[in-house]
């Protein structure tokens, strides 16, 4: 007997029909018929991205869907492969993608079967030509400036809001993450990694992996000591779009909670710019996400000299960078955001400012 997961939904690339999307779209798209399907593009990581050149009766044109559409979820498996984010992502895109206040991808239909499977299926961004980001090609101080209004934004909506209850919290959501990690700093694996290239900013006591684990530990239950809001989770380059007019967007949102706000904050501000960049405009940046927060709506936002402190703290968040494994980044962006964060937690001390 085999031991694979059974779902109603797709869970192998050769599953996904042109009866089965007929089904799911014909749930808010009356009438549609999916006449044929073609797998285009499949891009493999953290989750499988599908590419489906689609056509429709004439009920499918009456309701303008396109004729690209990407399907989302865990379709390519490997060992780091963590059911619940596919699930996550589509839960977000079905409860609480329609009130977000910020730019984010349309997605025409969502499903998931608890802990086996979730499945998104989204609009073709690149069918408007935005550009994808990249920690290969860092971004300017404008453009983050631009990306923490969003995330202020979308943080004031919800800051400190009871109704965030209802979703997973840090405690919740670190404690989860311990396990992942602590795979990449299995001893063999640790030392595989912080020996080559990836991890060639890390220097001192950023190489000694009992204080590294001690660090991820104090920040993870720290976090909770500063406000809470909607956090995106994992809003690193790579997670990003840019219109063509440069206004930014968020995808991937497999890592949403009640998190702390510099989660989000520090971790964007550390992995989306140059070492330079960083070093010459992280507190003006920091002031300015602080006084976005007042206009879109917090009465009392952090102190900067608090929010100093947090965002020193929070350059942990990004700390395992240089050691995800190929199976979920490519070996050329683990090593670029490793640059970034082990430049940063030197320059920051963070294991001063944790006290490990």
């Amino acid at each position: 007997m085999s031991d694979a997961p059974k779902s109603h939904l797709p869970l192998r690339i050769e599953e996904i029909t042109a009866d089965w999307l007929t089904a799911i779209l014909a749930e808010r798209y009356p009438g549609t018929v999916v006449t044929e399907v073609h797998i285009g593009t499949v891009i493999a990581g953290t989750a499988t991205k599908v590419r489906l050149l689609l056509s429709y009766n004439a009920a499918g044109h009456a309701h303008r869907l396109p004729p690209t559409m990407w399907l989302k979820g865990g379709f390519i498996r490997h060992a780091y492969t963590f059911d619940e984010s596919f699930v996550n992502e589509a839960k977000f895109f079905a409860t609480w993608a329609p009130e977000m206040n910020i730019h984010i991808p349309r997605a025409y239909w969502a499903g998931w079967d608890e802990g086996v499977q979730g499945l998104v299926l989204l609009e073709d961004l690149a069918a408007r030509n935005v550009t994808f980001g990249d920690a290969r090609r860092l971004i300017s101080i404008d453009q983050q400036a631009q990306t923490l209004d969003l995330l202020a934004r979308m943080h004031a909506r919800w800051w400190q809001s009871p109704e965030l209850k209802q979703l997973r919290n840090f405690s919740t959501v670190w404690q989860a993450a311990d396990r992942v990690v602590m795979m990449m700093l299995e001893p063999d694996y640790f030392n595989a990694c912080i020996n080559h290239r990836r991890c060639a900013a890390y220097v001192g006591p950023y190489r000694d992996r009992d204080r590294i684990i001690a660090g991820l530990r104090t920040q993870w239950k720290r976090s909770m000591e500063i406000p809470q809001c909607f956090s995106h989770g994992d809003g690193h380059l790579g997670n990003m779009f840019f219109e063509v007019d440069g206004r930014p967007g968020f995808l991937d949102w497999q890592a949403w909670q009640e998190g702390p706000y510099m989660h989000d904050v520090a971790y964007s501000i550390i992995g989306n710019l140059t070492v330079a960049d960083r070093r010459s405009a992280e507190k003006d940046l920091l002031a300015s996400y602080l006084e976005a927060l007042k206009t879109h709506g917090v009465a009392h936002p952090p102190s900067r000299e608090e929010a100093w402190e947090a965002y020193r703290r929070h350059a942990m968040h990004g700390f395992m960078w240089p050691f995800t494994p190929v199976e979920m980044q490519p070996i050329e962006i683990v090593t670029a955001e490793g640059d970034c964060f082990g430049a940063a937690v030197s320059d920051l001390d963070t294991f001063g400012a944790l006290g490990v």
